[in-house]
């Protein structure tokens, strides 16, 4: 895996999954450059979404992407056997693989966390990106279990890295074993991570002006690092305020005020952004490119 994946939103539309709007987008950021979608992530509000929508959400998505593009599922939880069941019922569509996070809440070891992912990988054949998220699970999945879990698993080649540690990150990439895929999760640590050896990322706020967000891995894979760095400052300022509230309250605002969603809408416990950042999203919206 390498490239810049898009972790698509869910769009939502009095109180139902939109599948009109998650056709649209699908369509549209496929012709963008991106190297394929993530869906259910945590920007797709995966917690709030039941299982019957989840699959008409894969559905949808990869009838508009019509296998142009590779689309991972993600599927997380704190019981391991659950988590599989999950795996399973993605594995009769045309899925490439699957973003996997840390077990949450009940906060394993992390001999534990080793054991859970060589779990999971008895129940495909196909990728499975490991997500360590430390502020969102509870816990932090150590580089050498990390590298213990690509040496003893046929089918864990790629990490979504979101530890916000740069010292780990750091050490991650220069120590990574060449079978791994380092893509991060930090938005904001995305020209810093690819100019360190990352294969990629997986970034939401890559939702806008996407172009750009393709200009700067493509001018970094071709070693361009000045066009890369003139397109990173482009880009960078927003991001900050993207994540000014929960995501992805604020992007999902962006999208519905850009007109590539009918609705800004979330699923509770996430509710809308605030009059003050609305505000500030306005602006950054008239900046951008029209789509």
């Amino acid at each position: 895996m390498e490239g810049l994946y898009l972790p698509l939103v869910t769009p939502f539309h009095d109180g139902h999954v939109d599948l009109d709007s998650l056709k649209g987008l699908a369509k549209h950021y496929s012709s963008t450059g991106v190297s394929g979608f993530i869906m259910l992530g945590t920007t797709g509000e995966s917690p709030t979404v039941e299982p019957d929508e989840q699959r008409a959400i894969i559905e949808t998505t990869l009838d508009a992407v019509g296998g142009a593009l590779p689309v991972y599922v993600g599927v997380s939880g704190n019981a391991t056997r659950q988590v599989a069941r999950g795996i399973a019922a993605f594995e009769p569509l045309g899925v490439a693989g699957y973003l996997v996070a840390t077990p949450y809440y009940n906060r394993p070891s992390a001999s534990g966390m080793v054991a859970h992912y060589q779990a999971l990988t008895e129940e495909t054949e196909r990728t499975v990106i490991v997500y360590n998220v430390p502020y969102r699970t509870g816990v932090n999945l150590p580089n050498d279990a990390l590298f213990e879990i690509v040496a003893t698993t046929r089918n864990v080649r790629a990490v979504k890295d979101s530890t916000g540690n740069i010292v780990q990150s750091l050490d991650l990439l220069e120590r990574a074993p060449a079978e791994l895929s380092v893509l991060t999760g930090e938005d904001p640590l995305y020209f810093t991570s690819l100019a360190n050896g990352a294969a990629g990322g997986i970034l939401a706020a890559s939702h806008l002006a996407v172009e750009t967000f393709v200009a700067v891995t493509r001018a970094m894979a071709q070693q361009e690092l000045v066009r890369a760095r003139e397109a990173w400052r482009r880009v960078s300022p927003m991001i900050p305020k993207l994540f000014g509230e929960a995501n992805p309250m604020p992007l999902k605002y962006a999208l519905w005020r850009q007109g590539l969603l009918r609705s800004p809408e979330c699923r509770l416990p996430l509710t809308q952004v605030s009059d003050g950042l609305a505000a500030t999203l306005d602006e950054i919206v008239a900046s951008l490119p029209h789509v």
